[in-house]
């Protein structure tokens, strides 16, 4: 009888205490949850029956948060931040930030790589590719060459290969493509 009575008691406080650590959780990690459970939730739907494609939409502040996310949980990163503003007509902007010392490029170009970019998403055959349309480096226009150089330097202090930026990139398992509208890309699975 005092085990049921306490029972009655304490769940009532473990209910409150899960509230209020949810209501805890920021804004930014529940949007990088969010795409993180819709990018796992793509992978293991099946296709439709009917042949027809599904979608969903991801805001761009969902895009930032989970690339925000998915670099604090990357162990010994040359990537210190990067952020997309998502265009209209598939076109994207954004920043990266690169740590130079890393990659044993601060003594040439500096302590910090901050890269700007403007380019054009295309999608075919579940893979994508981002044609740049410009590139700076610490506020000044460089060849993307530039950004693909650091880019094969952090693929090889990371020891993946790495054939170029203008080359194709496997989406996401499950998804068949991507479009970009004003602040939100459409997944289409």
């Amino acid at each position: 009888m005092t085990r049921i009575n306490l029972y009655r008691r304490v769940w009532p406080f473990f209910l409150i205490a899960g509230l209020v650590l949810l209501g805890a959780i920021d804004r930014q990690t529940q949007d990088a949850l969010k795409v993180r459970h819709l990018l796992k939730t793509i992978q293991s739907t099946p296709p439709r029956p009917d042949g027809k494609e599904r979608s969903a939409e991801i805001t761009q502040p969902e895009v930032n948060a989970y690339i925000a996310w998915r670099l604090a949980h990357e162990k010994n990163t040359v990537i210190d931040a990067m952020t997309v503003d998502l265009l209209d007509d598939n076109r994207v902007a954004g920043k990266i930030r690169f740590d130079a010392a890393r990659l044993n490029l601060d003594a040439l170009l500096g302590e910090a790589l901050n890269f700007d970019f403007q380019g054009i998403v295309t999608t075919r055959n579940r893979e994508a590719r981002l044609e740049l349309i410009s590139v700076s480096l610490n506020g000044q226009p460089v060849q993307p060459e530039v950004l693909d150089y650091v880019i094969d330097l952090a693929a090889a202090y990371y020891g993946t290969p790495v054939s170029g930026l203008n080359d194709w990139y496997a989406l996401p398992e499950g998804i068949n493509r991507i479009a970009v509208k004003k602040s939100v890309a459409v997944l289409y699975y």
